[in-house]
Formats: structure tokens, C-alpha cells, sequence
């Protein structure tokens, strides 16, 4: 008999028929194993091949890896509500907002994130010092915001960790709003999200934007506020 038909037999109820016809119980060839441990894997009253653990290393990294997966769940991040109203000729589409934004509740709420300078540069105004401050700033210059992801997987705040997306209705946002001009992608995740889930409207016209992310470094704020000042020029 082989070793792999041992093991194969100490799984029948405990015997194993001999070829002569008579019966060994599964103690007893337990105990035969003994000598041959270089075979044999002996955990009390249970032998099997030594090859056959392999398969208590795969439920293990099995379970590791759905381990991994249920913490990877716990990075789902929400965007918040569109800021706009009747009058918004000129929407301008984030990603999804970082953690920092998220924490504080805020549109664009990290103090290296240059979105809110850059509005009130571009539309001549004082910086507003107060989220209701910005908000009214963005109403009075017709200009929304809002994101492409409504929610996503994303460990952190880089758009490039952004997963499992699931959009915004924009095409929704875009019919309620009969003003509407322009969209301006801040940033090139947001647009390729976009285009992604959406198709472009022959009636609108749409910007890409440098991203005003503090990630962003290699584009300085006079060059930004140039490029983003094509919003207001179309």
C-alpha cells in the first residue's frame, strides 16, 4: 500500500481493509507511523501526510486575506450635499472630500487646500474667513460644487487611492439646473471619474482644472488662478 492510501483509508470510519480480506483499526496504523515520521504528520489521535498541511497554510492566508478585506470596508468615505441654487452657471467637480473636510464637515476644509483662495481671487472678493462666509460666496458668484464620487473606498486623502466608486447623480444635478453652463474638473481624477460614468453634454462646456489639493505642488498660485480663470472667460 502507498502512504497516500493510508491517509486515505484513516479517514473511513477509523479502519482500513489489508488486502487479505481482514481489518486493521486506525489506532494501529497510527501507531505504525510512527517510525516513519519523516512521512507522516502525527497530531493526537489524527495522522496525515506531512504534504497535507499545505492546506492549514492556504485556509490561513485565506482568512488573512478576508481579514484584509473587511478592514479595507472600513475606508468608505461619503460626499457631502452640492452647494448651488437656481442661478449656478458654473459647476465645479471634486473627487470626493478628504479626510480633513470630512472631519470638519467643510467643502475643501484642509488649510493647504487652495480652492477657497483661488474663488475669491479669481472673482475678486475677500477671502471668507467662515464656511457660511464661502458658501455665500459661491452663491453669489453662481458658481457650485459638488463631487463626481458619492461615496468610494479610500484609505486617506490621495485621489489615487480612491476604489469602489459609486457617482453622484450629476445627470440629475445638470437637468434641475436650466443655468448651467460650464463644469470644471478640479483636478484630473475628477474628470476621469466623470467620464467614466457620464456623458458630456453637447449644451455644456467643460474645463479641465489643475487640482487645488496640498498635493499638488508643481503649479504655483499665480499660474493656478490663470488656468482656473478660464471658468469665467467662456
Amino acid at each position: 500500500m502507498t502512504t497516500q492510501q493510508i491517509a486515505d483509508e484513516l479517514n473511513k470510519n477509523g479502519w482500513y481493509q489489508k488486502k487479505d480480506g481482514s481489518t486493521i483499526q486506525a489506532f494501529q496504523i497510527h501507531g505504525r507511523t510512527r517510525n516513519y515520521a519523516n512521512i507522516f504528520d502525527r497530531d493526537g489521535s489524527t495522522v496525515s501526510l506531512i504534504g497535507q498541511t499545505i492546506n492549514k497554510t492556504k485556509t490561513a492566508t485565506t482568512t488573512k486575506l478576508k481579514t484584509t478585506n473587511q478592514a479595507n470596508s472600513t475606508h468608505t468615505k461619503t460626499s457631502f450635499d452640492p452647494i448651488s441654487n437656481a442661478d449656478t452657471t458654473i459647476l465645479i467637480l471634486g473627487t470626493l472630500p478628504g479626510d480633513k473636510s470630512l472631519e470638519l464637515g467643510e467643502y475643501y476644509g484642509h488649510s493647504r487646500n487652495r480652492f477657497w483662495k483661488i474663488i475669491s481671487t479669481i472673482t475678486d472678493n475677500d477671502l471668507p474667513l467662515t464656511y457660511a462666509d464661502k458658501n455665500a460666496l459661491l452663491l453669489k458668484t453662481k458658481i457650485g460644487i459638488w463631487d463626481v464620487a458619492h461615496k468610494a473606498n479610500r484609505k486617506g486623502s490621495l485621489d489615487i487611492t480612491i476604489e469602489d466608486e459609486e457617482p453622484n447623480d450629476l445627470d440629475n444635478f445638470i437637468a434641475k439646473h436650466k443655468n448651467l453652463k460650464i463644469i470644471g474638473f478640479n483636478g484630473t481624477k475628477s474628470e476621469a471619474l466623470f467620464n467614466k460614468y457620464f456623458d458630456r453634454k453637447s449644451d455644456l462646456k467643460y474645463i479641465s482644472l489643475p487640482s487645488t489639493s496640498p498635493a499638488n505642488t508643481g503649479i504655483d498660485f499665480d499660474n493656478i488662478c490663470k488656468q482656473w480663470r478660464l471658468l469665467l472667460t467662456q
